[in-house]
């Protein structure tokens, strides 16, 4: 083997070390201030990491232009070295190369220095990457904190903004679990959250009917509106419908007005959020108005009876002979005194339902002939109007167990509206007959076997923004109101008011200008007895 002179091996070392190697002689002004280098040899890899090309032999401010602005520290550091002769390890970034070196370097003589160095430009930038990455994740983490402190306050909020409601409100989640309940819930109740809270709220509460019978788990709100998706409204101060009383757990119990709305979430029904407050001084307050009401038209109703009886005298002639003229006058006398009795009793009617005074007095009733006698009382108004009259009675209806007069008034009330909204020349249809349990009657099913009732006409419609409306007390559709002024709104509430008490439905299809039929169904179980100071007439 051929062996290497000391100068051929350290040269073949400078030449292939990886690393970029310079050396180099330090240039300093009159004030020993370092301004400039001389590079004097360098090795291969100087010109791959740096990229400078033929540097030896030249100064730095010649091959790197600016370089004395964008590193003084170079200078600085390469001079102490070249004076001192002690060495250092430091990294940097040349701008005007945009890169990045690990140098180290060391002082063979005064003045002279030889500068090691390797580019690590690769490395920063990773390590720039990961500092970009953390400040990132710090600002994710401090906005998160932020978002968090956000979503905290506005939960406080909303929290305080349910407990200081002051009617009661339950959350629940999809299965009817209490997820929350505020305060007025809670004195409401009598039941605290942290008792109710993640519990079935069908289990923890008990709500009844009027006749103090638990409401079963379908017909109660929170189990309907989640069911339905559909927003679900107890009754409020009316005695129409039926009123649900919640149950303390001292087993004292109070009437309220319940509005329960699913909470819908991409269309599926994840909670519901129910409202209800205690409706006693308004049922109180309603007592009172019926009992007025009643009293009223008793006290009305005696003189009343009392000018239908004298004007009756006076048609006779018991008073005398009269002339055309105040016959006229006595017959427009005695109709007016007519619809004044007529309202009288109405308004004594609707007093006696919701004061829960009215008798049922039920007795085998045959429905065939009640309608027909019913028909019978209209038919002067009937021809008058020259109506086409269309009566459909099954043949095979059994007696119906029913208080005749209650049945009379649903039936008179529904045709009388027929004939009196038909206009002239049209057409009107009184239909009874038999449905089996779960059979249809239009859009509805009867519940049992039942005796269905139908009422069709040809008159004004009722428009459809109002038809929620068509039960209510006092109402009568705008439509009919321009061309009927002597209605008084209360007939449609009555006959709702005993189909309700006597377990019974109805409803009604209508199109404006188009007409109305009305659907009853009695069940043959029939209408209960109930007890009260006085019966409807």
């Amino acid at each position: 083997m051929t062996s290497q002179t000391p100068e051929t091996f350290y040269k073949s070392i400078f030449e292939n070390m990886t690393d970029g190697l310079a050396y180099c002689q330090m240039i300093f002004d009159a004030q020993k201030n370092p301004v400039d280098w001389i590079y004097i040899k360098v090795n291969k890899n100087f010109e791959k990491l740096t990229g400078l090309k033929n540097a030896k032999g030249k100064k730095v401010s010649k091959l790197i232009p600016g370089i004395s602005a964008s590193n003084p520290e170079l200078f600085k550091i390469y001079g102490q070295v070249s004076l001192t002769g002690k060495p250092e390890r430091f990294e940097t970034y040349v701008a005007p190369l945009s890169r990045w070196f690990l140098v180290s370097v060391f002082s063979p003589q005064k003045n002279f220095f030889v500068a090691l160095f390797q580019n690590i430009t690769d490395r920063k930038q990773i390590e720039k990457n990961l500092e970009d990455a953390r400040i990132a994740a710090v600002n994710v983490l401090d906005d998160l904190f932020v978002e968090k402190s956000k979503v905290e306050t506005a939960k406080a909020k909303e929290e305080a903004i349910l407990m200081s409601i002051g009617d009661g409100l339950i959350t629940t989640d999809e299965k009817g679990n209490t997820i929350f309940i505020n305060k007025a819930a809670e004195k409401l109740l009598g039941i605290k959250n942290e008792e109710i809270s993640g519990k079935s709220f069908f289990e923890s509460t008990t709500i009844e009917n009027e006749e103090g019978v638990a409401v079963p788990l379908e017909k109660r709100p929170i189990h309907m509106a989640l069911a339905t998706g559909t927003t679900t409204t107890t009754t409020t101060t009316t005695t129409t419908g039926p009123t649900y009383y919640y149950v303390r757990k001292d087993k004292t119990k109070f009437p309220a007005a319940i509005t329960v709305t699913p909470v819908i979430l991409s269309g599926k029904v994840i909670g519901a959020i129910g409202v209800f407050h205690d409706i006693t001084k308004e049922r109180e307050i309603d007592h009172a108005k019926s009992e007025f009401v009643s009293l009223a038209s008793h006290q009305l109703r005696t003189p009343l009876t009392a000018i239908g009886w004298y004007v009756e005298m006076l048609q006779s002639g018991d008073a005398g002979v009269l002339n055309d003229k105040q016959n006229k006058y006595l017959s427009e006398i005695y109709t007016g005194n007519k619809r004044m009795v007529e309202l009288v009793n109405a308004l004594l009617n609707v007093s006696r339902i919701e004061l829960g005074t009215f008798v049922v007095e039920p007795e085998p009733t045959d429905v065939v002939l009640l309608a027909r006698s019913v028909v019978d009382e209209q038919k002067s108004q009937i021809e008058a109007k020259k109506l086409k009259l269309s009566e459909k009675y099954a043949k095979d209806l059994p007696l119906f167990n029913a208080d005749p007069k209650l049945l009379r008034m649903v039936f008179q009330n529904l045709l009388s509206n027929a004939v009196k909204y038909t206009p002239k020349g049209g057409a009107i249809e009184f239909a009874l007959w038999m449905v089996k349990g779960g059979e249809s009657v239009d859009v509805q099913k009867a519940d049992e076997d039942s005796i269905a009732v139908k009422v069709t006409d040809a008159g004004y419609g009722i428009p459809k923004k109002q038809q929620n409306q068509i039960f209510t007390k006092f109402f009568r559709a705008d439509n009919v109101r321009k061309k009927d002024t002597e209605g008084t709104g209360l007939g449609l509430y009555i006959v709702k008011a005993i189909v309700d008490h006597s377990g019974s439905k109805i409803w009604f299809e209508s199109v404006e200008n188009k007409g109305a039929i009305f659907y009853v169904t009695l069940p043959l179980s029939g209408m209960k007895k109930k007890e009260g100071a006085k019966a409807l007439i």
